[in-house]
């Protein structure tokens, strides 16, 4: 399934910034669900491109009742216990790999720090043949793979990078068919973007970070 896809199941059932890495975490407060939702990129933060979904996020119970909230299983630990509020959006574009993001917020630094693990184990497994690459200075954590897309053809190609910035843990994934080039640090400057926007939401500013249409 490609993440396009994938991400509107969900829904139903930069200039690039040249402070690269790392947020405020410094004992801010958590996130609400409107601070969450203003975390993920929005078209205005990556000009360009369409969303396939729109920037949501629910607190868990509610996201996981609308079909948004997605939670798995890591060796008998849930992806998203101790979360707070789940968001989502996606994005596509001509010529492009689809690309979506997932924030889960918590209450504390302390309480993502110790999920980081977790949610990397149960998530990275959704890109086969996953093989490590570098996901640069980013955030407080960050890991990043790469390997097929999800449909598992010949030639297609996935990655996903998670980071952590403070109290919120972010996803930031993208998918490309066989004809579609996608280097492997095709989603740094996206993940390092939402990375920045979590930042200034947890230092209590309106999250701007965006790239323009020439740094794409």
């Amino acid at each position: 399934m490609r993440v396009r896809d994938a991400a509107m199941v969900v829904a139903g059932c930069l200039v690039l910034l040249s402070g690269c890495g790392g947020g405020n975490s410094g004992g801010a407060s958590p996130l609400d669900a409107g601070q969450a939702e203003a975390v993920l990129p929005d078209a205005a933060a990556l000009p360009g491109w369409k969303a396939s979904l729109e920037p949501v996020a629910y607190a868990l119970k509610k996201a996981k009742e609308m079909g948004v909230g997605q939670c798995h299983d890591a060796a008998g630990q849930d992806s998203c216990a101790q979360v707070r509020f789940f968001g989502v959006a996606a994005f596509h574009q001509e010529n492009e790999p689809d690309i979506s993001f997932i924030v889960q917020t918590y209450r504390d630094e302390d309480t993502a720090r110790a999920a980081y693990g977790t949610v990397w184990k149960a998530w990275k497994r959704w890109v086969p043949e996953a093989r490590t690459v570098s996901a640069g200075n980013i955030g407080d954590q960050r890991d990043a793979v790469a390997g097929l897309s999800s449909s598992i053809v010949k030639g297609s190609k996935g990655l996903m990078i998670q980071t952590r910035v403070g109290s919120v843990i972010m996803m930031s994934m993208a998918e490309a068919g066989p004809h579609t080039g996608m280097a492997d640090s095709y989603m740094n400057r996206f993940a390092d973007v939402f990375a920045q926007r979590a930042g200034q939401a947890e230092a209590g500013e309106r999250p701007s970070a965006g790239m323009t249409a020439s740094a794409r």
